[in-house]
């Protein structure tokens, strides 16, 4: 067994979908799977915030410049026990940071990377560390009260 620091996984945070039309993905996502859409904690009107009723997230992510340009990456988020060591034990690592670390409206601190083949991988503490009066309308826009 090897001394080594290493990130310690807690749980799948959450998973990020690429979509290309949130009006045609919600008949699926919201309609037939039954995620619940909540407030995003990002200002990124292209992402949208959702949970499976264990409170596990889905972000479904639209293209950034509309429905039918180039989908985005989907990537997979992993709840960290260890997140301050996880940011040094990434900046000693081969793997460059490419995001953050930073912090959500609610609290949640992240930080990305990306692998050999290309998957970003996120790593983040628990989400709703903190209160936000963040509200969503029924298309899973969020904006500040």
């Amino acid at each position: 067994m090897s001394n080594k620091l290493h990130i310690k996984i807690k749980k799948i945070n959450h998973v990020g979908i690429p979509i290309n039309d949130r009006k045609k993905s919600f008949e699926l996502y919201k309609n037939l799977l039954g995620l619940t859409i909540i407030p995003s904690m990002v200002d990124e009107k292209h992402v949208i915030w959702s949970k499976t009723s264990d409170g596990t997230m889905v972000h479904l992510i639209e293209p950034k410049d509309g429905p039918g340009n180039a989908l985005p990456n989907s990537h997979v988020a992993f709840e960290v026990e260890n997140f301050e060591e996880t940011v040094e034990i990434l900046k000693n690592s081969p793997w460059k940071i490419i995001n953050g670390p930073g912090e959500r409206y609610d609290g949640q601190k992240y930080v990305y990377i990306q692998d050999h083949d290309g998957n970003m991988l996120e790593f983040n503490t628990h989400s709703n560390s903190k209160h936000s009066n963040r509200k969503n309308d029924e298309w899973g826009y969020t904006k500040n009260p």
